[in-house]
């Protein structure tokens, strides 16, 4: 096996150089997927939520936070969330999953009106993206629940079959 080391490329008619750092690709080319599993985790929620409620870091709980290293300043970011939430301690009740960047950047959420609870877990699924410059990131799952427990990954019973997942794309723009 051979290792070839090229720091520019000549184009073949002109033979003009092009540095190989400059090379990016093609706007809407996916740059880098990651998926994150979220670690399965009950969340302790206090207070109501009401469905017209945007949410924010401020007014919801934290679930887990993930960093994301994007190779390109310029690029977005599209996350596409999906798993099982279980609910406990009240059924009829208004709850939301969300993802926001660090720095508050709302990027989707899924709202339900839970009318199940304990070892019934319901399905939370939505997209969004990140359009905001720089390229180290931290993207923040969020929840709010109007009942008192929301179980990510996992049911009330700890049956951790129940598989909670965010998937990052890298776009170049």
């Amino acid at each position: 096996m051979s290792t070839l080391y090229v720091d520019t490329i000549n184009e073949k008619t002109s033979g003009n150089g092009v540095q190989i750092a400059d090379l990016v690709p093609a706007a809407g080319s996916v740059v880098q997927v990651a998926q994150w599993n979220v670690t399965p985790i009950a969340i302790g929620t206090g207070g109501s939520w009401a469905a017209t409620t945007v949410p924010t870091i401020a007014n919801t709980y934290s679930v887990g936070d993930y960093a994301f290293t994007k190779q390109y300043s310029g690029s977005k970011v599209v996350a596409m969330v999906s798993g099982h939430v279980d609910h406990s301690g009240s059924s009829n009740d208004p709850a939301i999953v969300a993802l926001l960047e660090s720095s508050g950047t709302f990027m989707g959420a899924a709202y339900r009106h839970v009318r199940v609870n304990n070892n019934e877990p319901v399905t939370y699924a939505f997209s969004g993206e990140d359009t905001t410059t720089g390229t180290s990131k931290t993207y923040k799952l969020r929840c709010h629940y109007s009942g008192s427990i929301m179980y990510f990954g996992r049911s009330a019973a700890n049956n951790s079959s129940h598989v909670f997942t965010v998937v990052f794309m890298e776009i170049a723009q």
